[in-house]
């Protein structure tokens, strides 16, 4: 596999346990909203049975000018982790092969979308979101369910920018399961399969709520879900 060398910019803490990791964009790399990337620690010694590559998902979009990963660093973790908490700085190089995946809003074939995130699995939706806001498509609402159950939401500031620069864009922030449930039944009765269904989780989050999307009464093939790779 091919790495892109690319410099640390900025480490930014999120939440208790979450990080941002901005890196400069290696000359001739590009990638779309969405996507995700391995990434490559180099030159730090890591324990012998771990490895020095990890998927993640791109969280900035091109717009940002910068790329850009956050993942969760809970107790216990990785060395892999461990490097990136307490020794990647400013400065230091990492390397990243070139994107994958198709994780993508689609206005041209609906007119309204709801998005589903659980924890960090935010990643994608905030790409998709902020290239969205350079160039948002007339006449498709977005309604937004972020879901953190210790109510600890990633990339604060962005959800009252989006607010003011893409008025068709309803976000909650849920710190309640119950109601991130609730409220996502209530849009699948009310619009049902005119609008398409992003969900952005862990495995099992995809998989429940697609189990619950479709009980209700929505098309598969109007639900698009994105593996979260960055445990």
């Amino acid at each position: 596999m091919k790495f892109f060398p690319t410099t640390v910019i900025k480490i930014v803490q999120e939440t208790s346990d979450s990080y941002s990791f901005l890196l400069e964009i290696p000359a001739g790399y590009t990638w779309k909203a969405g996507q995700h990337a391995a990434w490559q620690l180099q030159g730090y010694p890591l324990d012998p049975q771990d490895r020095d590559t990890r998927i993640f998902t791109i969280a900035s979009a091109p717009e940002d000018g910068c790329l850009m990963f956050t993942t969760r660093i809970a107790e216990p973790h990785t060395s892999f982790k461990d490097t990136l908490l307490r020794r990647l700085k400013p400065g230091d190089t990492m390397g990243v092969a070139a994107p994958l995946g198709s994780f993508a809003f689609h206005p041209g074939a609906y007119d309204k979308a709801l998005l589903l995130a659980g924890g960090i699995g935010i990643t994608p939706l905030r790409s998709l979101l902020r290239a969205y806001a350079e160039a948002p498509a007339a006449g498709y609402a977005l309604t937004l369910l972020y879901s953190d159950d210790r109510g600890e939401f990633a990339y604060n500031g962005f959800w009252d920018e989006l607010k003011q620069t893409v008025p068709a864009l309803d976000i909650r922030l849920l710190a309640d399961r119950d109601k991130f449930m609730a409220d996502t039944d209530a849009y699948a009765k009310g619009h049902g399969n005119t609008a398409e269904y992003l969900i952005a989780g862990s495995p099992g989050m995809n998989r429940a709520f697609t189990e619950r999307l479709t009980g209700l009464g929505v098309s598969a093939d109007h639900i698009v879900t994105d593996v979260f790779h960055g445990y």
